[in-house]
């Protein structure tokens, strides 16, 4: 994968270097009209720009690229001041943001994230982890957490080649489904709490071993539903947990030390769709996104 990371300050480039440089193919720059000029001449796969910069700020730059119809994936790293900016680049297709200053072990989970806008839509999932009731579109999940890139390029693959979906679209789409699905395995089929999540990542362990691992543990399904209208795609997400009270759930903007454990799926949903409700249990989710194309 071929990532852009702008940022104006040298130190932060090179850290990125040092971090990412053996696992990435990395392009550099320094101002948002070096970024632009880039993304125009060279393949792009993913965008991690500061919304703060020199010539173009970050939103500026990214509002360029649309215009000249470019959607490349992004992520927005912003200081706390910048905030309601980082809201607007969201409205506008980002996968996902950062809080200055921020840990690179959690970037790094962001980035593996990323890889599912490019993930194949033929991808291949064994029969026993997911079936497909195609009459409904009705997706039926026995949930790996390793497996969320493989659903999400698998779903979304179907909804690709419906008319009205723009780019756009598809990566909102893709956003949404990996942050609702993830949410619904981590919470809803393995038990895992915000409380016990932040403590786990914090002591640095394999996160994604220990869902896995309380998965195993347990017979709870997945189910994913789509709903499409010539206008709007509906998607509808349920598990077989206790549910939660959304209520309280901290805000990752009014609360941004907790941005990176909880209610950061819900934050990132809510920015990529038009419409989001939860039944009173709250272990099933509907979310609705009008279509751009229409």
């Amino acid at each position: 994968m071929r990532i852009l990371f702008v940022d104006d300050e040298p130190s932060i480039r090179e850290l990125f270097q040092i971090s990412f440089g053996e696992s990435y193919e990395l392009v550099f720059a320094e101002n948002g009209q070096i970024a632009f000029d880039i993304c125009m001449s060279e393949s792009i796969d993913l965008i991690i720009t500061d919304i703060s910069l020199p010539k173009l700020s970050g939103v500026e730059f990214i509002r360029k690229l649309k215009e000249f119809q470019k959607y490349i994936p992004f992520i927005i790293i912003t200081g706390n001041s910048n905030i309601d900016l980082a809201i607007d680049t969201f409205r506008m297709g980002a996968v996902d943001f950062f809080l200055k200053p921020f840990r690179i072990d959690t970037l790094r989970e962001v980035i593996e994230k990323a890889k599912m806008v490019h993930f194949d839509k033929r991808a291949h999932i064994p029969s026993k982890d997911f079936v497909h009731e195609s009459e409904n579109s009705i997706y039926i999940l026995n949930p790996k957490i390793r497996e969320i890139n493989q659903y999400v390029a698998y779903i979304a693959g179907r909804l690709d080649s419906l008319p009205n979906v723009g780019n756009e679209d598809l990566i909102a789409i893709k956003v949404s489904l990996y942050e609702l699905i993830s949410n619904a395995i981590e919470h809803g089929t393995a038990g895992i709490d915000y409380s016990q999540k932040k403590e786990f990542l914090e002591n640095s362990g394999d996160y994604f071993n220990l869902v896995d691992a309380k998965c195993l543990e347990t017979t709870k399904k997945v189910r994913v539903s789509t709903f499409y209208k010539i206008n709007s795609i509906e998607i509808e997400v349920e598990d077989e947990g206790t549910g939660f009270d959304l209520d309280k759930i901290p805000d990752p903007i009014k609360n941004p030390s907790y941005n990176l454990y909880s209610g950061r799926g819900i934050f990132l949903t809510k920015m990529n769709v038009d419409s989001i409700k939860y039944n009173e249990m709250g272990n099933l989710v509907r979310v609705s996104r009008l279509l751009t194309a229409t």
